[in-house]
């Protein structure tokens, strides 16, 4: 066989330049494994800025404040037929149940039963779950109260309960903080330091409005903890501030 007759077999060349070859086919143009999928981690040290408004001695409503859109409703209640002392709804629909709610004790003082017990997910349901919120600081504590908080660490995976501790002393006013206690996820215990937390330990914090005539109430919290987190910072903190016989003005 000679090589003319092999070659008349072939197809005609053509000559490809790199630009006009052809490419795997790709779900994406993205230069990262989680291609478009846009997540949120604690770890990300992101915040969120909301505003609490009174509308009433007993009445408040929480809004962005990027949008004073109400998104859910305070309430301090105090019928004998409550779900909870203080309790949030939805603010689009006042026929909803409460979605989180506090049940303050009868006795503050006792060191052997919580200051309160929190719930973030149905309340009204005989078989919700409550959790405390014990006070444990002595007269020389800036971390007065501490809970276990459930908690998004890793995106993707459900809220775990966590320990935190509120810092509410004298030093901190008109501040309230909300610490995460020990290790921060992925951090060797060896290098964590409990007397030496930075702003990265702080998840949220409450910038009391200290005067009727001008300034807000507002919250800085950190994103990607989930809704449970979110919702228990809100009620911890009415909590806190009826046991400190405080209002937000």
């Amino acid at each position: 066989m000679s090589l003319n007759a092999t070659n008349s077999n072939l197809p005609p060349y053509s000559e490809k330049t790199p630009s006009s070859a052809p490419r795997p086919q790709t779900t994406d143009n993205s230069n990262r494994i989680a291609g478009t999928v846009q997540s949120c981690s604690i770890r990300d040290f992101q915040v969120d800025y909301l505003t609490i408004v009174r509308e009433s001695a007993t009445s408040y409503f929480i809004a962005l404040t990027v949008d004073p859109t109400p998104l859910y409703r305070i309430e301090l209640v105090s019928s004998s037929t409550k779900v909870g002392d203080i309790q949030i709804f939805p603010a689009s629909d006042s026929t909803l149940p409460a979605i989180a709610a506090a049940r303050l004790s009868a006795n503050p003082k006792s060191k052997s039963e919580p200051s309160a017990t929190i719930c973030t997910s149905s309340p009204h349901l005989p078989d919700a779950l409550w959790r405390p919120l014990a006070r444990v600081g002595g007269i020389f504590s800036v971390d007065d109260y501490q809970s276990a908080i459930p908690i998004v660490t890793v995106p993707g995976r459900t809220a775990v309960p966590h320990q935190f501790s509120w810092r509410v002393g004298s030093l901190s006013e008109p501040f309230y903080q909300l610490l995460w206690d020990g290790p921060l996820p992925l951090v060797p215990s060896a290098m964590f330091t409990n007397d030496q937390r930075g702003s990265e330990y702080v998840f949220a914090t409450l910038a009391r409005k200290t005067s009727p005539d001008g300034g807000d109430n507002l919250v800085q919290i950190r994103r990607g903890g989930g809704l449970d987190f979110e919702l228990s910072v809100i009620l911890e903190l009415f909590v806190i501030l009826h046991l400190k016989n405080e209002q937000l003005i």
